[in-house]
């Protein structure tokens, strides 16, 4: 690696340490102004500590970093200091700064500037009333960085090293200088893995033969709780993904989503069962605000009453053979996985689809909502990366939106699990002709027999449709309302007339041969020709970035060659860099 880039990273951490001494030193005084500064005091104060630990951790692994991913989170640290010191002026306006009264009866006056850490500092009332909003907006942008920073921080966790492990577990005393008396302390007994402990979760996964940890042992839940759980649908879910409602014998009301995996094929039940219960461990995380997925609560599996049947089932392809293969065929042919996801508190239990949104809603007044939305999406699927999978089902329905009691903006995580499948797992070219999904996948994995293997740059495709649809605000799917029954959501999804009158009326056949051919281009013409009016030029070149992301002319993505490092890392680095660090840097 580049001794500048080295040094380079180094001096922007320094930067970091420097100004975020200086907020902690102010926060501390502020936590004892009235509350509604303090509050915020305290908020930016518990985010310093995590990044604090975050730093050291890098520190001690940056000569382990591919040269691209160093870059990246350079980048993205440089404009983390930017706003950390906008943050930490306005703070320090809102104070009044007095030195010790023994330095100020002092007459030796020529000892030059006092060190802030030895400074008086109490608050001021009325520059705070004066700068609230300011403030405020400051803090959310510090924050949006902050999480924007945490993915190539996560990122750094799939580097397969042992000596990563050994950094996750040392303690950060002193290492910085940036504890000092109780807090130094505290974190002398407190590891990076200690205070993260999604941390481990994706340690552990990079390597089948690690046990699966202690917090794995409470992940498999008896299908008869699930049983007692009172079940409603989510609009335009379909039936892969419900809200569920379990009454406690106290009274009280535990919500959660429910989402459905079927076991295809049957043959690789195992298989399938093993990737569930890490996925589940995985998002088994107590931060579903960074991760952009909501926490798992664990999995249960399921049958089918006719599932264990003495009836001979006969499995195609497979003929009248009785052998063992065809008897695992016949157990496991019912069977389904259910992922169990609690919903964060402080969100409403009325869960709604992003696809009901679109079709539903009238667009958000504020491009800024548009534009939160597309951040915290295309951030929820870098982590699904991180953690290790593709998801394979990215689109509006998979898309699941709370309201929030102490917020206006809208709480945006990713479900719809039902395909998923380990990044470098098993995989089977098996597809379908429904409009619906094939509107949200690359032409090479549309029909029944797909022609290439699934790969993240697919799961970037798909999430570039989504934000062409996020950017116009409108549903690329429509329904026939004519069609729904109680029991279902739909059952004649269809193009919208806005891709004209042929595709929007044609035969499921016929739609699917029109999107192989020229579906890719009608995509790009509305990014174009239509969404940098909505939206800007800068959200419609993001949009052309991933819908081109597999053409080997795309710069950013084409050659493939670039993207086979053993470890996965500089594909989720380079997506880092062209899609999640260009959304974060367009503002209204």
């Amino acid at each position: 690696m580049p001794a500048e880039l080295v040094l380079g990273i180094v001096a922007t951490v320094d930067l970091c340490f420097k100004y975020g001494q200086e907020l902690r030193r102010l926060c501390s005084a502020l936590k004892r102004a009235e509350s509604e500064v303090s509050e915020r005091a305290l908020r930016l104060d518990n985010g310093w500590l995590r990044i604090t630990h975050q730093l050291n951790f890098l520190r001690r692994v940056q000569h382990m970093m591919d040269e691209e991913h160093q870059e990246v989170y350079e980048q993205t640290l440089q404009m983390f200091s930017t706003k950390l010191e906008i943050v930490t002026l306005m703070l320090k306006r809102m104070v009044k700064s007095a030195a010790p009264q023994h330095q100020a009866d002092d007459d030796n006056t020529c000892r030059g500037p006092i060190p802030i850490s030895e400074l008086t500092i109490k608050p001021q009332r009325f520059k705070y009333a004066r700068q609230k909003e300011s403030l405020d907006k400051a803090i959310e942008d510090l924050e949006i960085w902050q999480r924007t920073a945490d993915l190539s921080w996560f990122l750094l966790l799939k580097i397969a090293d042992p000596r990563v492990d050994a950094a996750l577990a040392r303690p950060d005393a002193h290492e910085n200088g940036s504890s000092s008396g109780a807090d130094s302390d505290a974190m002398s007994m407190t590891s990076t893995a200690n205070l993260i402990p999604s941390t481990v979760m994706i340690r552990a996964g990079l390597d089948d033969s690690q046990s699966l940890g202690p917090r794995s042992s409470g992940l498999t839940l008896n299908p008869d709780e699930l049983a007692k759980m009172q079940v409603s649908s989510i609009p335009y879910c379909g039936k892969q993904l419900v809200m569920a409602h379990r009454q406690h014998s106290n009274g009280n009301t535990s919500s959660y989503i429910l989402n459905y995996i079927q076991c295809y094929p049957p043959s690789k039940y195992a298989t399938i069962k093993k990737d569930t219960r890490d996925l589940a461990r995985k998002l088994n995380h107590n931060d579903p605000d960074t991760f952009g997925l909501l926490s798992c609560k664990g999995f249960a599996t399921e049958s089918a009453e006719d599932s264990l049947s003495s009836t001979p089932v006969t499995v195609i392809g497979l003929g009248s053979d009785t052998g063992a293969g065809n008897i695992q065929e016949q157990q496991h042919r019912n069977v389904r996985f259910t992922l169990v996801f609690r919903i964060p508190s402080g969100l409403s239990n009325d869960a709604r689809s992003l696809r009901e949104l679109l079709v539903s809603t009238p667009a958000p007044k504020s491009l800024t909502a548009r534009f939160d939305i597309a951040r915290a999406l295309a951030r929820s699927v870098s982590y699904v990366h991180t953690f290790g999978f593709v998801h394979k089902s990215v689109r509006p329905e998979s898309v699941i939106c709370f309201s929030s009691s102490e917020s206006q903006h809208m709480s945006i995580f990713l479900a719809g699990f039902e395909n998923f499948r380990r990044d470098e797992g098993w995989t089977q070219r098996h597809g379908d002709d429904a409009v619906h999904k094939n509107m949200y996948r690359h032409p090479s994995r549309q029909g029944t027999n797909p022609r290439e293997d699934y790969m993240m740059q697919h799961d970037i495709y798909s999430l570039g449709v989504c934000l062409l649809e996020i950017g116009l605000w409108r549903s690329f799917i429509e329904f026939d309302c004519t069609t729904m029954r109680e029991s279902e959501e739909w059952l004649r999804p269809r193009l919208a007339d806005m891709f004209g009158p042929k595709l929007a009326s044609s035969s499921e056949s016929q739609v699917a041969e029109g999107l192989r051919e020229s579906g890719i281009d009608l995509l790009l013409a509305l990014a174009r020709n239509q969404l940098p009016g909505c939206m800007g030029t800068r959200y419609a070149e993001i949009v052309e970035t991933c819908l081109t992301c597999l053409d080997p002319r795309n710069a950013d993505f084409g050659d493939e060659r670039e993207f086979e490092d053993e470890d996965g890392i500089r594909v989720g680095a380079r997506y880092i860099e062209k899609v999640v660090l260009r959304l974060n840097m367009l503002s209204v």
